[in-house]
């Protein structure tokens, strides 16, 4: 992506729902000409001792974590006809974020999805508790995780 002054971030991960929110983001950047980043946090558990095979394991977890993310940035741009640039770490998701947010300066929003469950998601409930999610101002918005693509194209602008 090329001289884009503003981008919109947003996370892959195992659940559902993040999905709304990976195509909502990608709704308001097409919306206002901005970019898109997706970011993806692998798992990578540690063994402890076996270099080689903890360096194997890792490997592995950021190949499944890559593969994911193009999964979804594949979804994404099929939806919305926005193409996001990814970022895989294998950092804490909410260290991951923060470092994002610090390393590129044009990005502007954080999009998170709310659980369709019960439970808010793991980083919208670090939010409500009022913790910083990143070390500069950005804007988070957050989508609740059980839209339907009908309330998903209203709310992002592209119902018409």
């Amino acid at each position: 992506m090329t001289n884009i002054s503003r981008k919109f971030l947003a996370i892959s991960d195992e659940t559902e729902e993040c999905l709304s929110a990976l195509v909502f983001a990608a709704m308001r950047a097409k919306a206002v000409g901005a970019g898109l980043v997706i970011l993806r946090c692998a798992e990578t558990p540690g063994l402890g001792g076996w270099i080689g095979l903890d360096k194997d394991i890792s490997q592995d977890a950021m190949d499944s974590a890559r593969l994911k993310a193009s999964r979804h940035a594949d979804r994404v741009e099929g939806r919305v006809g926005v193409k996001a640039e990814l970022v895989i770490s294998e950092q804490d998701p909410v260290d991951a974020i923060r470092k994002q947010v610090d390393q590129d300066e044009t990005i502007k929003a954080l999009f998170l999805a709310a659980g369709a469950g019960r439970s808010p998601g793991p980083l919208v409930s670090r939010l409500a508790k009022g913790k910083r999610i990143a070390t500069r101002p950005i804007a988070v918005t957050v989508i609740p995780g059980d839209l339907t693509d009908a309330q998903l194209d209203e709310i992002g602008g592209l119902a018409g």
